[in-house]
């Protein structure tokens, strides 16, 4: 048996240990290997869910030919994996959603139109057509398919479905890192209608800080591959002991007892740190007249809030507090990167600070429960939604605006306003504060809010 032979042996089953012996032998002989690779996955699609129990030659041909950049394969790959999810499931695994993406588009052929109609066939398992959604995000990245082609490719996927599904999650968080900004209203469509699995990017007001949010920019997809590199990290090579080694020789195997408690302390020592982090006071360091403003807005301090007349804010929190719980507001400085977008390129400064008071009551502020004070962020919340309300109806009575719903067009970064009235309204009424809510009340009548909802209850 020559060399090749031996190193295809050796991946035709399962491993313990990640075959890097087998790996490097195939690379070395890759012109020879990936006929071999090629009729493992189309053996493996042929025989679905009757494949051998423990056969694995077609997993580690996909890697293969992925860090290979095959795109002989690319076809039969794509016919794998349009299985059904139960058979997809039993041949591949984990790898659908842990290097999926990055085979497909590493083996990818230029056929746009299977691409596309794998995607939007809902026989397929949806984190398949989720890994095919990252594909096709890489190759526009990458300048091979138009910005109008793609949005137009997004949005009528999203509107061809009425159930949850990943795409959708996945549609979400393309959409945010393509800085779509005026797909906005599709994700809050998807969110509307429970489309979206607000555990996978948050509520609305996440999904709009992810659009502004340009931090070390990823790319969907990896390439070049390395197939051992791709897998060390998986569980099921996590055994990486010395030869012969079992679970009863690791060390402190003996002693489960007293490992159990060190790792509930190291637990309980991690949620102690984190709280310390969460809870960290902010210095109250005095803030110079050119110093920039503590807002974020650009300017100098004593061009923006050190003169304001509405000290409100300042009862509520300081402005080194507010700056703290502002960090994932998007940027709204004076310093612009071309080919950025930014919030002042859709909306006037006060709009912006409006919903800055917005998103300082209702952005969720994270903490233990156990060290919560319900009554106090209560208080708070009230206390910035009044504010936000005063300077929305000045707003709307300045620029003769007769319905929150056209404010909302106009205006509405984070929240509806039917989000923010309604919790303020619900929020005077526990604090028995009658005289604010039949004022906010009426108010809001007169925009139209409670009518408009009396009509989607119906």
């Amino acid at each position: 048996m020559d060399e090749l032979q031996k190193a295809i042996e050796d991946i035709t089953y399962e491993n313990e240990k990640i075959p890097q012996k087998a790996f490097c032998v195939i690379r070395a002989n890759r012109g020879k290997a990936i006929p071999y690779l090629r009729r493992a996955v189309a053996h493996a699609r042929l025989e679905g869910d009757k494949l051998e129990e423990g056969y694995q030659l077609h997993f580690y041909a996909a890697y293969l030919l992925g860090e290979f950049q095959d795109q002989e394969s690319f076809p039969e790959l794509m016919r794998l994996v349009s299985l059904p999810e139960e058979t997809v499931e039993y041949l591949l695994g984990d790898c659908v959603t842990d290097g999926l993406s990055d085979i497909l588009y590493n083996t990818y052929n230029g056929d746009l139109k299977l691409l596309k109609r794998s995607i939007e066939d809902n026989r397929i398992g949806e984190f398949v057509r989720s890994a095919m959604l990252l594909t096709m995000a890489q190759l526009y990245e990458d300048g091979r398919i138009d910005e109008q082609e793609w949005r137009d490719f997004l949005r009528k996927n999203i509107h061809t479905g009425d159930t949850y599904n990943n795409l959708y999650n996945e549609l979400a968080l393309t959409i945010c890192r393509c800085h779509f900004v005026e797909m906005l209203p599709d994700i809050r469509y998807m969110l509307d209608r429970g489309l979206m699995d607000e555990m996978y990017m948050g509520k609305y007001d996440s999904c709009v800080d992810a659009m502004f949010f340009y931090g070390d920019e990823v790319s969907f997809c990896k390439t070049p591959m390395d197939a051992a590199e791709n897998l060390k990290h998986w569980s099921v090579f996590a055994g990486d002991l010395e030869d012969g080694a079992d679970a009863a020789d690791r060390p402190g195997a003996s002693n489960q007892n007293s490992t159990g408690k060190k790792e509930a302390e190291d637990f309980f020592e991690m949620l102690r740190a984190a709280e310390r982090g969460m809870n960290q006071p902010v210095s109250k360091k005095k803030i110079g007249r050119n110093d920039p403003c503590p807002c974020g807005s650009g300017k100098k301090y004593k061009f923006c809030c050190m003169n304001k007349t509405d000290g409100t804010i300042d009862l509520i929190e300081s402005l080194s507090e507010r700056r703290k719980w502002l960090e994932r507001y998007p940027y709204t400085g004076a310093e612009r990167v071309d080919g950025r977008v930014y919030l002042e390129d859709y909306f006037d400064q006060e709009s912006i600070e409006i919903d800055k008071i917005l998103y300082l009551g209702l952005m969720h502020r994270p903490g233990f429960i156990w060290n919560r004070n319900r009554q106090a962020e209560e208080k708070r919340t009230r206390e910035y939604l009044c504010l936000a309300y005063r300077r929305c109806a000045k707003k709307m009575e300045a620029e003769r605006i007769r319905s929150l719903a056209e404010y909302d067009e106009k205006y509405s970064i984070h929240y509806r306003s039917s989000e923010w009235v309604n919790k303020l309204l619900s929020l005077l009424k526990a604090n028995n504060d009658s005289r604010l809510y039949h004022e906010v009340q009426k108010w809001a009548q007169a925009g139209g809010l409670l009518d408009r909802q009396k009509k989607q209850k119906r």
